[in-house]
């Protein structure tokens, strides 16, 4: 049985509006629910090809995932050795620690933390919305405009 997770993955958010007019806490707080650590935020133009804030969240991402690319598997297999059972004293198989992995990433789903980020899906114009994107659609056009007083 793998042991309990003891450590919460470190989650980094980026939320960005192109103007002021935007509303951008729906970002912010799907970032807190999603218990973001860091949060990057910025108003800039998506044409705007050099974003400063975009590039601040990259930073660590970037030295995150060069440091969770580590040891090959097959290495790590060799460094290893089964303490019980019939093998004791051996190193487990490919196979084994692959098994092992899986499991504990099944476990893992038990306590709410995923450990791979959900995949990212490209939405084209003429696709259905999906329920989640149907709800924020709602919320976001039962909000009063941002310039509803000013109009006034």
């Amino acid at each position: 049985m793998p042991a309990p997770r003891t450590e919460r993955p470190v989650r980094i958010g980026y939320a960005r509006t192109s103007t002021a007019r935007q509303e951008r806490a729906s970002q912010l707080e799907a970032l807190h629910r999603a218990e973001c650590h860091k949060v990057f935020k910025e108003q800039i133009s998506t044409r705007v090809k050099v974003r400063p804030e975009l590039e601040k969240a990259l930073k660590p991402a970037r030295q995150f995932k060069e440091a969770d690319k580590g040891v090959p598997v097959p290495e790590i297999v060799k460094k290893l050795t089964i303490k019980v059972g019939k093998n004791a004293g051996k190193s487990p198989s490919v196979a084994s620690l692959y098994r092992a992995l899986a499991e504990a990433e099944a476990a893992a789903v038990h306590d709410g933390l995923p450990l791979r980020p959900k995949p990212v899906r490209i939405r084209r114009p003429e696709d259905p919305l999906t329920p989640e994107e149907i709800d924020l659609r709602e919320r976001l056009q039962s909000q009063p405009h941002p310039n509803a007083q000013i109009r006034s």
